[in-house]
C-alpha cells in the first residue's frame, strides 16, 4: 500500500488574468512517523513499497541516512550501484511523461508499447547491475562477481530512445547546441517529442509560466538538521527564507538549454527540452564504473540523526533518521513536491502568470503542472 495523497490547485480569474492561486495538499508529509519505534531494516525494506513512484530513490536516501546514523558508510562500489539504479529509475519516470502524457497535447495515442519495453529494460538493468542482490541492505550486499555485461540492454534502450523520442541516437541529439538546430529538429517532426515541441512553438507557449524563482542549492547537512526540527519545514519548505525549485529544469544543463533560457527563461519550452536533455544524458551513465566489492566500511563515530540526499526524478529527496538503541526514534522525509508545489513556490508563481479565458487558462495550467511534475495526482479548478 502506497503513501500518496493529492494536490488541490485552484485558480481565480479576473480581467482575463489569474489573480488567485491556491495550492493545498493532502499529502501525508508526516506519514513517516509510522516508522517510529520500528527496527531500521524493517523500515528500509518497506520504503520501496510505500513509495512506489520513486521507490529506488527512496531506498537510496533511506540507506544513506541510516548508514550515517550508524557511523558506517558503503564502499564506493556499492554506492555506485545504488546511484546507477536511481538513474535508470529517473530515466523511466521521464519516459513515462513523454510516452504517456505528451500525446495528450496533440490528441495522439499513448505509446504504451514503448513504455512497457522501458519498464522491462529497467527490470533487466537492475538484475544485471546487482546480480539479484539488494544493495540497499544493512550491512551492504552489493558484491557482484564481474563487471556488468550490458551488451544487449544498452543497444535495445538506445534503439527505443531513437525510435520513440529523438529520431536519432541520443548522443547525436545532444550535439544540437543552438536554437536553430532544435528548430530544425522540431520541423522534421519525426517523433512525438518533436511534434510536442512544435505544438508549443506554434501555439506561442514557449514562455508559458516564465517566472523568477531560484533553484534549490546544495543543502548542507548541518543546516538541514536544524531546519528539520520544525515540522512546518517538511510541509512547506523554504531555503534561506525563500521558496526554491528542484526539478530536471534546474539540475540539467547544456549549451542548448543555456541559449533557450536566455530567450525563454524557465518557460514551458525550456522545461520540456530539459526533460529530453536529461533522458539523453542519463542513457549514457547506466553502467556502474566499477565492480562492487565488500560490505559496509566502519567510518567515524556514528552521529544520529543521519541525513541522506538523492536526486530523484522530480527533484531533491531528503531522508533523516534518528536512532535509539537500534530502533527508529524519529524518521522524516522531505520530498521535491513540497518544494515545487509550495503554496508560494514555482508552480504557484508560474500559474499566476497565465492569461486568457477560463478554458484557455485551464489548458495552459495543465501543461505547466505536468511539466513541473508533482509526484501525486492533482485536481485543478478554474473559476
Amino acid at each position: 500500500m502506497g503513501i500518496e495523497g493529492h494536490l488541490d490547485i485552484r485558480l481565480g480569474i479576473a480581467s482575463s488574468s489569474v489573480d488567485m492561486v491556491r495550492i493545498s495538499s493532502s499529502r501525508p508529509v508526516h506519514a513517516s512517523r509510522i516508522f517510529h519505534g520500528k527496527e531500521l531494516q524493517e523500515v528500509l525494506n518497506a520504503l520501496p513499497m510505500l513509495f512506489s513512484v520513486c521507490g529506488t530513490a527512496q531506498a537510496c536516501a533511506g540507506i544513506q541516512a541510516s548508514e550515517q546514523a550508524l557511523g558506517m558508510r558503503a564502499s564506493q562500489q556499492i554506492e555506485d550501484q545504488r546511484f546507477c539504479l536511481v538513474r535508470m529509475e529517473t530515466l523511466r519516470e521521464q519516459l513515462w511523461r513523454i510516452l504517456l502524457e505528451w500525446p495528450g497535447y496533440l490528441d495522439e495515442t499513448r505509446d504504451q508499447q514503448s513504455m512497457m519495453l522501458a519498464l522491462a529494460l529497467q527490470r533487466e538493468h537492475r538484475q544485471i547491475v546487482t546480480e539479484g542482490r539488494n544493495p540497499f541492505l544493512l550491512p551492504g550486499d552489493g558484491h557482484v562477481s564481474a563487471p556488468p555485461d550490458m551488451m544487449d540492454l544498452i543497444p535495445t534502450l538506445t534503439s527505443l530512445l531513437e525510435r520513440a523520442v529523438f529520431g536519432m541516437q541520443p548522443e547525436r541529439w545532444l550535439e544540437i547546441t543552438d536554437i536553430s538546430g532544435i528548430e530544425e529538429w522540431i520541423r522534421a517532426g519525426s517523433t512525438l517529442a518533436a511534434r510536442t515541441l512544435g505544438f508549443v512553438m506554434d501555439q506561442e507557449l514557449c514562455e508559458l509560466g516564465r517566472c523568477q524563482i531560484n533553484p534549490l542549492p546544495d543543502m548542507e547537512p548541518e543546516q538541514l538538521h536544524e531546519l528539520l526540527q520544525n515540522d512546518d519545514f517538511v510541509a512547506q519548505p523554504q531555503w534561506n527564507g525563500s521558496c526554491r525549485e528542484t526539478t530536471s529544469c534546474t539540475r540539467t544543463d547544456s549549451q542548448l538549454l543555456q541559449q533557450l533560457r536566455s530567450r525563454y527563461g524557465n518557460g514551458l519550452l525550456v522545461r520540456l527540452v530539459a526533460r529530453l536533455t536529461e533522458i539523453a544524458q542519463l542513457s549514457d551513465v547506466l553502467l556502474p564504473t566499477s565492480v562492487a566489492e565488500g560490505r559496509l566500511i566502519e567510518a567515524d563515530q556514528g552521529h544520529s540523526p543521519g541525513i541522506g540526499q538523492v536526486a530523484a526524478a522530480r527533484g531533491q529527496l531528503v531522508h533523516r533518521v534518528s536512532l535509539d538503541e537500534g530502533l527508529i526514534q524519529r524518521y522524516q522525509i522531505l520530498a521535491p513536491t513540497e518544494w515545487n508545489f509550495h503554496p508560494q513556490g514555482v508552480a504557484a508563481t508560474a500559474l499566476a502568470t497565465l492569461k486568457g479565458d477560463v478554458s484557455m487558462i485551464g489548458q495552459q495550467a495543465h501543461l505547466l503542472i505536468t511539466a513541473i511534475d508533482p509526484c501525486v495526482g492533482y485536481e485543478l479548478t478554474v473559476h
